[in-house]
């Protein structure tokens, strides 16, 4: 009987499927489907259908699902999600934090655990009910808890017991100073709570349906696994699980050791340096949507451009690209036919919007949940989820100036979907890429070239360049940095270079010289169409493997179960013994050597347990020791003082046994 396992990954465009034998690591199937984004069941029941009609995979024989998404990633950085209430115990920041919902109570500990102002069970309850009627969780962060948990975890459970809503106690998450990346990371954490809950329960609803009996695991934003259970209580984790998956995959399928993995998708195009078969881990924690967080997470860089990036002509003629993701209008008239006819009025009555790009249509995806609608906003959505219009018509069959229309918050809030012209129309149009209407990316193409006042071949051709020249710039960065520099060529003068660098070397004076000397490696949907220019410019070994469609996919696959915990001894005061700050508890003791054995006791239990909870088998479990000692002064070598011991624990295990 063959042990297969089972790959998926949803992104923002496409839910991408595989099926790998765990013998031999061969692909024996693989999909690409759409992400259905008001139902992601859909999607995923599609995808499961195209990969058990292949004749060698049998539901019985999979011994193992995993899932990667980037739907966590995507949540922060637009802002979707539960409703947070934050409450702090002992600090408020003066930074922003990505909940308006906050209330500070007394509390807080110092650097060495002790309790510098308890905590008053009034205060908190009264606390939680002031938020309690504007949000559906809760986030609970106290000053150094890390270094005594206690507080934090009495604060939990008693907003949990008053409110009986979910809560997110921030030492759940990081054992690393810093209380705003904890607080943030915890305030993320208990946003996606119902959205990755909701992923999670379409998966598993479609493997029930598809007789799929295995343990599901979902993928981590430095590429290990979790359990699903444990992918429920801290689905912050799976942030940039998408491209930390495809960074595994891009490994596995290109056969190398080092090299440059660009994953470019429909939304982002993301990058990591590979070396010696690991990507590099942000020591300083992810920063996510603009937030700096806790989240341990492969050290990659992302750009908001994809596929399905918005082409953008001003009024005033001038192009951009992205980062807003929008629907290819070649697919949305393949789905929605009417709306062809649509640009076809447009083209010919040739309307000039000033702030809007005039082949826009929109999509409906779900009623609104947080916020109440205006009269206009109301009309607006009535009649886009009867079916799908441009912008242009919607304003005909409304009456209202297409200008006054008040469309972006039910975009920007998840209501409705743009659909507009993107590179995956220009590759239709090109004739490189036809599933969709070639009709439709060509007019689109034609309007908005009108607009630029160029030729539609012209237009094609400055936004191909621009892909090229910004994925070119990204990996450039990162290679220098990977060297110790780091260039701002945002500025001029280093605009100046990078042109000369990239576009034009040869100057008068000065020839100007660019070779990256590791393998270039390109996954993702459309790489085959932009990559090969990408390499010339970059004067790089271009690697497209075979299956790097569904690179993050296979990623899924063959990633480990990675569990790590730390725990610090340091003494107490002088004299006065020596205090262990395990993850869950502090405790003091008088003699060193008793302190680090029991830490080293704890450690090793704890470690074990986290590692079994994310659905490790075989563990091994590896420990790494730091002491750190100082001099009082330099006359005597013996005169040494103890400053800390560092204990580094590590679970790894595979997600299935033999």
């Amino acid at each position: 009987m063959a042990k297969l396992a089972l790959g998926i990954d949803t992104g923002g465009t496409f839910t991408d499927g595989v099926v790998i034998n765990l013998t031999n690591e061969k692909i024996i199937a693989s999909t690409k489907t759409i992400t259905t984004r008001s139902d992601l069941t859909e999607a995923i029941g599609n995808c499961l259908t195209d990969l058990l009609a292949v004749k060698k995979v049998k539901a019985d024989d999979i011994k193992l699902v995993s899932l990667s998404t980037t739907l966590a990633t995507n949540a922060i950085v637009e802002g979707q999600g539960a409703e947070v209430g934050a409450i702090m115990l002992g600090f408020d920041p003066e930074e922003d934090l990505p909940t308006r919902h906050q209330q500070v109570v007394k509390g807080g500990c110092t650097i060495k655990g002790e309790i510098k102002e308890p905590i008053e069970e009034k205060e908190i309850i009264e606390a939680a009910q002031a938020l309690t009627p504007k949000v559906d969780a809760f986030a609970v962060c106290g000053y150094l808890s890390v270094r005594n948990p206690i507080q934090e975890k009495k604060a939990a459970q008693i907003i949990a017991e008053k409110t009986g809503y979910p809560v997110v106690a921030a030492h759940q998450l990081s054992s690393d100073l810093g209380f705003y990346e904890r607080v943030t990371t915890a305030i993320f954490n208990a946003r996606l709570l119902p959205l990755i809950t909701d992923l999670i329960d379409s998966v598993s609803k479609m493997l029930a349906a598809k007789e799929i009996e295995a343990p599901l695991m979902v993928v981590r934003g430095d590429g290990s696994l979790i359990s699903e259970k444990e992918a429920r209580i801290r689905p912050v984790e799976t942030s940039l699980s998408g491209p930390a998956a495809s960074v595994v995959g891009a490994r596995q399928l290109a056969g190398i050791q080092d090299g440059v993995i660009v994953d470019m998708g429909g939304t982002t195009t993301d990058l990591a340096i590979l070396q010696e078969g690991s990507p590099r881990i942000n020591p300083q924690g992810a920063r996510v949507g603009g937030w700096h967080t806790r989240i341990k997470a492969a050290d990659i860089r992302t750009i908001g451009l994809g596929g399905d990036s918005l082409i953008k002509v001003s009024s005033e003629g001038e192009l951009d690209l992205g980062p807003q993701r929008v629907f290819p209008i070649s697919w949305a008239t393949t789905k929605y036919p009417h709306l062809l006819e649509e640009i076809k009025q447009i083209e010919r009555f040739q309307p000039f919007p000033l702030t809007y790009q005039p082949v826009s249509a929109l999509v409906h995806i779900r009623d609104p949940e947080k916020f109440s609608l205006s009269r206009i906003q109301k009309k607006v959505l009535e009649v886009i989820k009867e079916k799908p219009h441009t912008i242009w018509k919607l304003a005909k069959i409304l009456e209202i100036d297409s200008e006054l229309l008040p469309w972006e918050k039910l975009v920007e809030t998840g209501c409705l979907h743009r659909a507009s012209l993107t590179p995956t129309d220009l590759l239709h149009w090109r004739g490189d890429y036809t599933d969709w209407s070639q009709e439709a990316a060509t007019l689109a193409l034609k309007i908005m070239a009108e607009r630029r006042k160029n030729e539609p071949e012209e237009l094609a051709e400055e936004v191909l360049f621009l892909i090229y020249y910004r994925i070119a710039r990204l990996v450039l960065e990162a290679a220098l940095e990977q060297e110790g520099a780091q260039i701002d060529f945002s500025a001029k003068e280093t605009e100046y270079l990078l042109e000369r660098l990239l576009v034009s070397n040869e100057g008068d004076f000065l020839n100007f010289s660019l070779e990256l000397k590791k393998p270039l490696v390109g996954v993702g949907a459309p790489v085959r169409a932009y990559f090969p220019d990408i390499a010339r410019l970059l004067k790089a070994e271009l690697k497209l493997p075979p299956a790097a469609e569904v690179a993050n996919a296979v990623g899924t696959v063959m990633g480990k179960i990675i569990e790590r915990a730390t725990i610090i001894i340091r003494p107490d005061e002088v004299g006065a013994g020596y205090v262990v700050h395990a993850p869950e508890e502090r405790l003091g003791f008088k003699d060193l050597e008793e302190a680090i054995a029991k830490a080293e006791k704890l450690g090793r239990e704890y470690i074990l347990k986290r590692g079994q909870e994310a659905g490790g088998k075989d563990l091994k479990i590896e420990l790494e020791r730091e002491d750190k000692y100082g001099k009082l002064s330099t006359s005597r070598e013996d005169d040494e003082i103890f400053i800390e011991t560092k204990l580094e624990f590590s679970a790894i295990g595979k997600p299935w046994s033999e």
